[in-house]
């Protein structure tokens, strides 16, 4: 075998290991979605029973708001929370988790197809691969560019040469195979 089938073979066996790993992160991360997702609906559902407890609960000391001050950050979510509306607060935090999660397996299912097609593939450098890239980087930078202009600014640039990159490869390997 040839140096270059060796090398093939390593991103083969290394994408193997990898689309396990993103498949089990995904099911995890499935599984914290469905249960933030109830949770908060739970709570904003069930809102006035929950803020009764948690209103004895402050009451009594057992625990004080300012614990949950990492929750709460956002200016309605603190409106809510002094406003005596600690459930819905809650539950909204709790279901924006979810929704933040749900983009996550989005993600990771592009991910685990990529590492899918390299591992299918005799070259990392297949169209499917830089389909799929492109939607994966996509989602990468909008949610970045939805936590931090400056950092997704920078992410959206590192991700269009990342694409550019294997545009190029794509064009290399289609060229070596016309070659061959």
């Amino acid at each position: 075998m040839n140096e270059s089938n060796l090398k093939i073979e390593k991103i083969q066996k290394s994408s193997k290991a990898a689309l396990t790993v993103t498949n089990i992160v995904k099911v995890f991360l499935i599984v914290a979605t469905v249960i933030l997702l109830i949770t908060g609906l739970i709570m904003i559902g069930m809102q006035d029973f929950f803020n009764l407890i948690f209103a004895k609960a402050v009451e009594e000391g057992a625990f004080t708001v300012e614990e949950f001050e990492w929750a709460f950050e956002g200016q309605m979510l603190q409106h809510m929370v002094s406003d005596g509306q600690i459930a819905l607060a809650l539950g909204l935090y709790l279901t924006e988790m979810g929704v933040v999660m749900i983009c996550l397996v989005v993600v990771l299912h592009f991910v685990g197809k990529i590492f899918k097609t390299f591992q299918e593939s005799y070259s990392p450098f297949q169209p499917k691969v830089i389909k799929n890239l492109r939607i994966t980087l996509i989602l990468l930078t909008l949610y970045t560019l939805s936590t931090s202009l400056g950092i997704g600014l920078i992410a959206a640039l590192a991700s269009w040469c990342v694409l550019n990159i294997f545009e190029y490869g794509c064009e290399l390997q289609k060229q070596s195979d016309e070659t061959l």
